[in-house]
């Protein structure tokens, strides 16, 4: 055992010195190094990594203050470093999971009482203000909230301060040790690989503990992967550079003088040198390979080199880790956790479909949409928002694709789900993908059987139904997300049912073509039907240019509709000092360019229904141009008494969805600063096409 009989026996420094000693003597044979070498191998020591030192125990005593800076860091196991990692990460998700707790508090009295509380409602307008706002894209490079950008900054500088800042980096030789730099950078990324997957599964203990979807969880999922490859790299780095020493050929074994780090990779084959380039290639093309334009081009090929990649990364990372310092209790931790995902995903899979295969009719709609039909056995359940991955058994058994649920049956919480219908829109290429086979089933009128995965997504604990005023915006077949919801408000409405605290309903849906209100006319409608006439309004925008009325004339469509005449009354009222037309008839005047003859056509048979009736749909305004996103949110938080809350839904392309958040998060910092007129509270839930 190696004394230092220049210090006390009794001092703090002397006995993390010496337990520092202790392991290095344990671990080489030290008789051929140098006494200069020895006192290197005792700072930051790579064989004390697997034990909580003495060192590290003595911090919690106040002879921490007898310490000083080379004991403090040598005291440092490198299992502290993974360790700091996950504690970092758990912390974030405890944070997640009480505010969770706070949502699903803001459905009773209480919660309801505390959150009319001026304290309270300022504390969370400055939370919400941080966490709505987001940063003008750059070309495709999209970034995500300023939230989740100071969330993510926040790790990142944590984990590469403390990666960085601890000096040496390097050994002074390479058969001292291994570079303490690599050490600490390899741990660190060993501690975030569990939740890298973690966050990357569809059914996980994330979402199930804070109450985000995995679609929220994928942008951590992809910067933490990325962190891992940067630590990955600054882990080979050192290596590199101290491996460049050549290796003395004192035991006759490198004739060749070649370096310390090919002899170790090339010529003794060392598992851990070949490895680890193996995991590096595999793990480059997982973080790059993910890039928004090469994912969103090509998805399906994107989805099956992902899940290889990923499977070769994993065989090979083991491998590299070679049980060494601990390193496989954290992979086997891993494997737990995402199996156990895995195997819940396949279970609630199996028990949703095993007994009676759901089978799904298909019609064609305008726009290149379908709509997708599937007939539920009893046991499904879903909500409002939600998503479910539909696999198409005969036609594209390999592929899952994402589709969001167009409708919500209610169904009260504690009743049993018998047999539902589902509703999908789905826009499709005529020919490509699943397009050709779905065009196939809609011509011939025939069902196919699928495989429903999920339901995943949607409010999750929150519900809209605790504001007064719910306002619902969708972009183009985003309309999906929104509709669903709308229906749950107004069933839970027209039932009277607990907790519903809605009064007034806006939908706001904007496309390219008119034609696209074929797709959930009869959907809207018999919504609608359930709720008194003032509860819904629908606002219809129609973004592309179009012809005149008389235009329309020379179609024919005009004469097939009775009583269109230049006359106005009070009860059918035409073009408004907006650009809008409201409900009821259209008299025979400029339109300004609004419309296609088809989409008139759409438009006057479908929602004025005036070739069968002359009764106006009160709740149904039609709008020209594109919605002024933040114009239209700023008068409806005006429009709002104080004592009211308002509750947001959004789905649609991130442009849509960027304009929205950054509306909402300037009347955040109006309510944090107090000087906001009308509502006082703006709860905003959004999804995007893709994620």
């Amino acid at each position: 055992m190696l004394a230092f009989p220049s210090e006390s026996s009794f001092s703090a420094g002397a006995l993390v010195k010496r337990a520092g000693a202790e392991a290095v003597a344990a671990f080489w044979d030290m008789s051929s190094y140098t006494a200069a070498q020895q006192a290197e191998m005792r700072i930051d020591p790579y064989e004390d990594a697997p034990k909580c030192k003495l060192g590290g125990c003595l911090l919690g005593f106040p002879g921490l203050a007898l310490l000083s800076e080379e004991d403090v860091w040598g005291s440092f196991s490198a299992q502290s470093d993974t360790r700091a990692a996950i504690y970092f990460i758990l912390t974030g998700i405890g944070l997640a999971a009480i505010g969770n707790l706070f949502t699903v508090l803001r459905r009773t009295s209480l919660g309801r009482r505390i959150a009319a509380n001026r304290v309270v409602r300022r504390f969370r307008a400055g939370f919400r203000w941080i966490a709505c706002s987001q940063p003008r894209a750059i070309g495709w490079i999209r970034f995500p909230t300023t939230g989740t950008i100071l969330l993510i900054s926040s790790f990142w500088i944590f984990i590469l301060v403390w990666s960085l800042s601890i000096k040496p980096y390097y050994r002074s030789q390479w058969n001292v040790g291994s570079p303490p730099l690599a050490i600490r950078t390899g741990l660190f990324a060993l501690g975030i690989f569990p939740f890298i997957l973690a966050f990357g599964a569809k059914w996980n203990w994330v979402s199930f503990v804070t109450g985000y979807s995995h679609e929220k969880l994928q942008v951590v999922h992809q910067w933490l992967s990325h962190l891992f490859l940067v630590l990955s790299l600054l882990h080979t780095f050192p290596f590199v550079m101290a491996g460049r020493e050549i290796r003395p050929n004192t035991d006759g074994k490198n004739p060749h003088h070649y370096s310390q780090i090919y002899y170790s990779g090339w010529v003794a084959h060392k598992v851990f040198y070949w490895s680890g380039i193996a995991a590096l290639i595999p793990l480059a093309w997982l973080c790059w390979g993910s890039a928004t334009p090469l994912r969103n081009r090509f998805y399906e090929i994107f989805k099956y080199l992902h899940f290889v990649s990923a499977i070769l990364f994993s065989a090979f990372f083991y491998i590299h880790c070679h049980g060494l310092l601990g390193s496989w209790d954290y992979l086997w931790a891993t494997a737990i956790l995402y199996l156990s995902s895995v195997v819940m995903r396949f279970a609630l899979l199996f028990v949703r479909n095993g007994r009676s295969i759901p089978r799904a009719t298909v019609e064609l709609l305008p726009e290149s949409t379908v709509r997708v039909l599937i007939s539920c056995p009893p046991g499904h359940r879903w909500k409002g928002g939600q998503h479910v991955f539909l696999n198409f058994i005969k036609a594209r058994p390999l592929e899952s694709h994402p589709i969001t649920v167009a409708n919500a049956p209610w169904l009260h919480p504690n009743a049993k789900a018998g047999p539902r219908t589902m509703m999908m829109l789905l826009r499709i290429s005529p020919r490509s993908g699943l397009g050709p086979s779905l065009l196939e089933l809609a011509s011939t009128g025939s069902s196919t059987p699928v495989l429903i995965d999920g339901p995943y997504g949607g409010l999750m604990t929150s519900d809209l139904g605790v504001h007064e005023h719910v306002v619902l915006l969708a972009g183009g077949s985003g309309v999906s997300f929104v509709s669903s919801i709308l229906q749950d408000l107004c069933e839970r409405k027209a039932r009277n049912f607990e907790g519903i605290a809605t009064r007034k309903v806006e939908v706001h849906w904007a496309v390219k073509n008119a034609e696209a209100s074929a797709w959930l006319d009869d959907h809207f409608a018999s919504v609608v039907a359930l709720v008194p006439d003032d509860f819904v309004r629908i606002h219809f925008y129609v973004t592309k240019s179009a012809i005149t009325l008389d235009e329309v004339a020379e179609a024919a469509i005009v004469p097939a509709v009775p009583s269109i005449t230049e006359e106005k009354s009070e009860e059918h009222e035409s073009l408004n000092s907006k650009g809008s037309i409201t409900s009821g008839f259209v008299p025979r005047t400029r339109i300004s360019s609004l419309f296609s003859p088809s989409a008139v056509a759409n438009l006057l048979f479908t929602h004025f229904h005036l070739n069968s009736s002359s009764t106006p749909l009160p709740y149904f305004t039609i709008h020209r141009g594109r919605p002024q996103i933040p114009l239209l949110l700023s008068q409806i938080f005006l429009s709002c008494p104080s004592t009211q809350s308002i509750g947001i839904a959004a789905c649609g392309p991130s442009e849509f969805t960027s304009a929205i958040r950054n509306a909402v998060a300037k009347r955040q910092k109006e309510i944090l600063l107090g000087v906001a007129k009308g509502a006082q509270e703006i709860d905003l839930h959004t999804e995007e096409f893709d994620w």
